[in-house]
């Protein structure tokens, strides 16, 4: 929420390593070629250039956070990326760029398997795979290479698995397009799954082809298995149909509402849209007889020129000329549904880490020298530094309970931090943080809370701890570091194995006076949640002249604060010499308490 943003390996790198991997100064031209993918459709707003809209080309895709990573002044950036173009519109889009480019970055393949959800064209898909994918490939890498500096890097992004296929969680939705209203069981989702293993293999295959390398290192973005991991496939258990629902907050695809609905006819030409119709009851009239027809028809009317155009070029034509997702996108539907089965947000963060990666390995490896460290969930803990700093688990409990709800994200920010300091003045004052790096910028709370937990279950205090204290540390993520840091360094060292308290109540004719110290115990509420309350539990009401202090050090008693107030008479005998009140605040049973009252 990795954003993610956390990768498996390597993207958050020490930054204090003296290497030049992860300085871009060189990159002095970037272009981002391919399909859906690249261009991003729906993610963020329109890039500004005059053919974005005709291509669905968008500001917060991969490409472009990647761009905006490498700092300042940024590279000449080339964007032809263009939504539905199988690889022939692609390989045009690589002849349109200028030379002399650096870095790169692709998707392509996607669109020349022609998926939809019958049968034969999912049986067509496979024999694409088998046959003449890595081909069409293997000449759009070809040709990108050409235009690429000595020394240049090309990414490969890869593309990822939509479905959960273990769960019966989808198999009384409505998916329509592009499944044809299939209801998508545990069998289909593994086919829709398999076709895309079988085209990121053929995709792969060609990146690695030995022999045709002129100037480009060749790299792959291989996403998939993270997407899987954190869950951000769909049919996720207990996932509601509706993607706006807290169930799907860790998809990394957008989609459409799946609750079955009533059938709609009619026909729609999807740039009259104002943005205000139901998107499902679109997506019904999309599935409808007369749409395909005529999404069909017009694709057929492209595929003669198209057809003379791979020949030339010696590629295989997959008979879907100009793509059936291109003329969706173009003509039948608004970007707000073309997006579909297409990476939000969290997706492009996800797959730009995954390709900023990729750039820091082959760098390293250009230049020589040792690439990015993995930095995969290590926690380190503040005792291993010697810290006497701790706090008590009750309240590193209940501040890790509310940090991640409090987490505040800047808008558009790379790199911010955030800080919410807990307990101020009080024992257990401690500041818990969450801190990105590396252009980072999204926040996932699942993960801000798997991490904050992880740090108070592994860092307690060192050998025998029976009262659990806590003393923080940290726990790395890639981009995301998250730590929990008590602030009192002048508690009572070595801590306490039990909690210690020194009572005195003397009779004043009209009250009882009591000073109490302690430690241990009331560390954080002055008193508020636990002395003061369970003495009025004992005796009802009556306190008066209330104070509490949290001493700025140990006494010579080695008590850590001291509470002096009033209380109706005779109370002393029933309520603290007993040790009624102590111990039922936190105080233990020991020490009764000296006087007359």
């Amino acid at each position: 929420m990795l954003s993610f943003l956390a990768l498996v390996c390597c993207y958050a790198a020490t930054l204090a390593q003296a290497a030049s991997y992860d300085d871009f100064s060189w990159v002095k031209s970037f272009a981002a070629v391919g399909d859906s993918f690249t261009a991003a459709i729906g993610a963020g707003g329109l890039w500004d250039t005059k053919d974005s809209s005709k291509c669905s080309r968008y500001d917060q895709g991969y490409a472009p956070i990647m761009l905006r990573r490498m700092g300042s002044p940024p590279p000449k950036f080339q964007y032809p990326a263009c939504s539905g173009d199988n690889t022939i519109s692609i390989l045009n889009q690589v002849s349109s760029l200028d030379g002399g480019i650096d870095l790169a970055v692709v998707t392509a393949g996607g669109n020349d398997l022609c998926l939809s959800g019958c049968q034969s064209t999912i049986t067509q898909a496979n024999n694409g795979i088998s046959s003449y994918l890595e081909g069409n490939v293997l000449a759009v890498l070809q040709e990108l290479d050409q235009k690429m500096n000595k020394g240049g890097i090309i990414v490969v992004a890869l593309y990822a698995q939509y479905f959960d296929a273990g769960t019966t969680a989808c198999n009384k939705e409505r998916w329509g397009w592009p499944f044809g209203g299939l209801t998508l069981t545990p069998d289909h989702r593994t086919t829709f799954n398999n076709l895309v293993v079988g085209a990121n293999n053929a995709i792969k295959n060609a990146a690695n082809a030995g022999g045709w390398i002129n100037a480009a290192k060749v790299v792959v973005a291989d996403w998939d298995g993270w997407v899987t991991l954190n869950k951000g496939t769909f049919c996720q258990p207990g996932a509601s149909p509706n993607p706006s629902d807290a169930s799907n907050k860790d998809v990394a695809f957008y989609k459409l509402n799946t609750s079955p609905i009533g059938a709609a006819g009619g026909f729609l030409k999807a740039r009259d849209l104002n943005g205000t119709m139901d998107e499902s009851l679109l997506m019904a009239r999309m599935d409808s007889p007369e749409h395909f027809s005529h999404m069909v028809a017009r694709t057929a009317e492209e595929a003669q020129p198209y057809e003379m155009m791979y020949h030339k070029r010696g590629l295989v034509n997959p008979n879907c000329p100009s793509s059936i997702l291109k003329n969706i996108v173009s003509y039948f539907l608004p970007d707000s549904i073309g997006k579909i089965f297409h990476p939000n947000l969290l997706g492009h963060e996800y797959l730009a880490s995954f390709a900023m990666d990729e750039v820091m390995q082959a760098r390293a490896e250009i230049l020589g020298i040792p690439g990015p460290d993995c930095v995969v969930n290590t926690v380190y803990c503040a005792s291993g530094s010697g810290s006497k700093q701790y706090m008590s688990d009750h309240a590193a409990f209940d501040a890790a309970n509310d940090f991640c709800n409090a987490v505040q994200v800047p808008g558009n920010t790379a790199n911010w931090a955030f800080t919410k300091t807990y307990y101020s003045g009080t024992l257990d004052e401690a500041d818990f943080i969450i801190e990105l790096s590396n252009g980072a910028s999204a926040f996932n709370k699942d993960q801000c809370n798997m991490a904050i937990q992880a740090i108070l279950g592994s860092c307690d205090v060192t050998n025998s701890n029976p009262m659990n204290w806590k003393q923080g540390g940290y726990y790395q993520i890639g981009s995301y570091k998250y730590s929990i840091n008590p602030k009192r360094g002048n508690r009572i060292w070595p801590y306490l194995t039990a909690p210690k308290q020194s009572c005195q109540g003397w009779y004043k004719f009209f009250f009882d006076h009591y000073d109490l110290y302690g430690a241990g115990w009331a560390t954080n509420d002055w008193g508020q949640q636990s002395l003061r309350p369970r003495s009025t539990d004992c005796f009802g009401l009556g306190i008066t002249g209330w104070n509490f202090q949290y001493f700025d050090q140990p006494d010579e008693n080695g008590y850590e604060w001291h509470a002096w107030f009033n209380s109706p008479i005779w109370t002393r005998k029933r309520c603290y010499d007993n040790n009624k009140v102590q111990n039922a605040a936190g105080g233990g049973s020991e020490g009764g308490c000296q006087g007359n009252g």
